[in-house]
């Protein structure tokens, strides 16, 4: 903004709706910006704008965002799902080394286990296993103040085979299924460890995924591509948003990537059927 404005500070009284128009054209022409970026800027401000009036600094008529003044631009979400037969094609192909194996074996359990992020996989413990299913606390959500659901995995063939592929002799139910996690580790070395696995699953599926003619993959697109996969095979939003642990339906309707085409031309044939 500086370079906008030639100021080392500006008044709230200035930044007025068509201030922000001039801006964001500004930003997008001149500086070679994307929506993305002056979406960043410009929420940042709001904030300063939300905190000087919680404080009553200044009054909110002065507030320039909203409806009918200036609204945030805001970039079209990138869907992460594979489709139907790229999905097939990485699950019938051999990868070339063992580390892509390794890597393919854990993306497709993620996939499987209603796309459980790595995360997540690297915290279970035996406490977490049954013969048929998996239950546990999402990582992410640890530290809210929300009262936790549990997730509920049910176990296919493979994923039990991953588990006996790739876990350990259970100790007692608090050790870790899959031996990635130093538990006498401090937390800091702990984090670098699991920073490091989730970067090898991405380094070689990636190129596992490249060798099949299909770029940009890491493991968080194993997520989008079972909400995706589950919705399109007839689950519904709500029961894809509660196996996915997600506290509103909107952000599992973000990982949807919509309904292919022959999809649609069923539909549109299902309509003459009175």
């Amino acid at each position: 903004m500086k370079n906008y404005c030639n100021q080392e500070s500006i008044s709230f009284a200035t930044v007025t709706v068509q201030w922000l128009k001039d801006y964001e054209k500004y930003m997008i022409l001149s500086e070679n910006k994307s929506q993305t970026t002056v979406g960043i800027y410009l929420r940042n401000l709001r904030t300063i704008f939300n905190n000087a009036i919680e404080d009553k600094v200044i009054n909110s008529d002065h507030y320039p965002f909203g409806r009918r003044k200036y609204s945030i631009p805001a970039s079209k979400s990138t869907k992460k799902a594979l489709s139907r037969e790229q999905l097939k094609k990485l699950w019938e192909e051999q990868p070339l080394t063992a580390d892509q194996q390794k890597a393919k074996d854990f993306w497709f359990f993620s996939f499987y286990c209603n796309g459980m992020n790595l995360a997540d996989i690297l915290n279970l413990q035996f406490k977490n296993l049954t013969e048929e299913t998996l239950t546990f606390f999402r990582a992410k959500t640890a530290h809210t103040n929300r009262e936790q659901t549990p997730v509920l995995v049910y176990l296919n063939s493979f994923t039990k085979q991953v588990i006996n592929k790739y876990g350990v002799t259970p100790a007692n139910p608090e050790t870790y299924i899959f031996p990635i996690i130093d538990r006498k580790a401090s937390p800091e070395a702990q984090l670098k460890q699991r920073l490091n696995f989730i970067r090898f699953i991405n380094q070689h599926f990636s190129k596992f995924a490249k060798t099949n003619g299909i770029s940009h993959v890491s493991t968080y697109y194993a997520r989008h591509s079972f909400a995706t996969a589950a919705i399109r095979n007839g689950a519904s939003m709500e029961a894809v948003s509660e196996a996915l642990a997600h506290s509103n339906l909107q952000t599992t309707k973000t990982y949807f990537a919509g309904f292919e085409d022959e999809a649609k031309k069923q539909m549109a044939a299902n309509l003459l059927k009175f």
